[in-house]
């Protein structure tokens, strides 16, 4: 029976041993397991930033290409919208907005077949009477009847203002106009003098 006894105890003493020697080395599996999985997830996550990162510069190239395209696409200013730009470069104006067609062929009753081209500058709020206008005529012998337009705004204005802001109707009384080649220019602004003066070099 001892030797059974020390038979049994030299087993369990075997058993036990390999239980923890297996426990051990499947630990040690798992966690070589765990870090190659690691290893594996960053380096596929780095390999999709990559990706991704290269995704988005073609698509940053894409829309930049896209722009410049559009850009270069884009209708060139008229010579009356550019002579607005020109003569009004630094001077502070009040918000304004382009004149829609058919209001303009109300207003100004000029026959847009005697225009090249035509910019009429009109403010966004109705509490200024700050209005700019530019004519690009087709023939210089239109000139008067364009000035005949111009003469029947400015009347409708002086009439609008006359019982509204004093300051604004003494605005639209000191109204400018002034000719340049082919060129008419109409201005109400407190600026009048200087866009002139711009105009006219």
């Amino acid at each position: 029976m001892k030797i059974n006894k020390k038979l049994l105890a030299l087993m369990m003493t075997f058993v036990i041993g390999g239980t923890v020697l297996t426990g051990c080395g499947q630990k040690a599996s798992t966690e070589d397991t765990t870090i190659e999985q690691s290893t594996d997830n960053s380096t596929e996550e780095s390999d999709n930033n990559v990706t991704d990162d290269n995704a988005t510069g073609e698509e940053t190239n894409e829309n930049v290409d896209q722009n410049t395209d559009e850009s270069f696409s884009a209708e060139d200013p008229t010579v009356s919208k550019e002579t607005f730009f020109v003569v009004t470069d630094g001077i502070e104006l009040p918000a304004t907005v382009d004149m829609p067609e058919e209001m303009f062929a109300d207003t100004y009753g000029i026959d847009p077949e005697l225009l090249a081209s035509y910019s009429v500058n009109m403010p966004m709020m109705n509490v200024t009477a700050t209005e700019i206008a530019v004519f690009e005529v087709k023939d210089e012998a239109s000139i008067e009847a364009v000035k005949a337009g111009i003469e029947k705004r400015q009347k409708a204005l002086e009439e609008q203002w006359q019982s509204y802001l004093p300051e604004q109707l003494e605005l639209v009384q000191n109204y400018k106009v002034a000719v340049k080649d082919n060129l008419v220019l109409f201005v109400i602004s407190e600026h009048a003098d200087q866009i002139v003066e711009t105009f006219e070099k």
